[in-house]
């Protein structure tokens, strides 16, 4: 018995070093891609970069609106997620229970990040003109439109995959 608790154990550590290495990596490409100007880094830098210190979940980081953050108090307020409804659509709807309803610190680098982004955005609106969606959140397309969780995903596997990491789900990889 102490020998089968003892390999359980050595898995769980390997796991953890696996998720260490991968948000490391990510981390690197991350801090690699903001050399670049930033309208050449991922769209979805920003997210990534949200996602590594503060273990949000990827339907809950879709589901972020401006109104959410406070970015001159260095919060957010979690209390939404995008999630695919049974019809096939994309919809925002509230957290699931109230223990998952919370407001975290946002890092000094995601504040920054995120005013960045905010600027992006705007860009993007103006671009856009009358085809930009009227939604107010977060990450979005360059229409406004929600961003489709599946594509968040194929995304953030091709960047494992520059990052020479084996595939895991978006929230194994980048939980704290």
């Amino acid at each position: 018995m102490a020998e089968t608790i003892a390999e359980g154990h050595r898995a769980v550590e390997a796991e953890e070093r696996l998720r260490h290495a991968a948000r490391a990596a990510i981390a690197d490409e991350l801090k690699a891609d903001s050399d670049l100007p930033y309208a050449a880094v991922d769209r979805l830098h920003t997210l990534y970069e949200l996602a590594l210190p503060t273990g949000l979940r990827k339907g809950e980081l879709l589901g972020l609106h401006w109104e959410d953050l406070d970015l001159n108090g260095g919060t957010a307020t979690i209390h939404r997620s995008l999630q695919r409804t049974r019809s096939g659509g994309l919809t925002v709807l509230n957290t699931k229970t109230l223990a998952s309803e919370r407001r975290i610190a946002l890092p000094t680098e995601c504040i920054n990040s995120l005013k960045i982004h905010q600027e992006r955005q705007q860009e993007d609106r103006q671009a856009a003109g009358t085809g930009w969606m009227g939604n107010r959140l977060v990450f979005t397309t360059p229409k406004g439109r929600p961003l489709d969780p599946t594509n968040v995903t194929r995304r953030f596997h091709r960047l494992l995959h520059k990052a020479g990491i084996r595939t895991i789900r978006f929230h194994e990889q980048l939980q704290i």
